[in-house]
């Protein structure tokens, strides 16, 4: 995964905007988080490219950082190598696992099951 911290356009406002690529879901994504969000997890505010494959396009995730922070004008071409250079997984992890939790166990005890 790659991971750029980028200059914000109003500090009062926006406490941080990342921006990168996802190698396990391969996705470019942002994420903002701004300053008045009292999220107890710390989440993101906004946020871009946390699904499988969501962004394929550098230029989705650069116009959504670009409303609250600087970014460099080669940020693509920066993107883009990260992605080249890190790859993607052909099937994340959690594929694996949802396949699993979709098959059901056999009832080998006759007992009613819930699920």
């Amino acid at each position: 995964m790659s991971r750029h911290d980028l200059t914000l356009l109003d500090p009062g406002t926006v406490s941080c905007v990342v921006i990168g690529w996802d190698r396990p879901l391969g996705s470019f994504f942002t994420h903002v988080y701004l300053t008045d969000d009292d999220d107890e997890f710390d989440a993101p505010t906004f946020e871009i490219g946390t699904d499988f494959r969501e962004v394929t396009d550098p230029a989705a995730a650069i116009e959504l950082a670009s409303m609250y922070a600087k970014v460099p004008d080669d940020m693509g071409a920066t993107l883009t190598a990260d992605a080249t250079r890190e790859g993607s997984c052909e099937t994340p992890a959690v594929m694996g696992i949802l396949h699993s939790a979709a098959t059901p166990a056999l009832n080998i005890d006759d007992l009613p099951c819930p699920f």
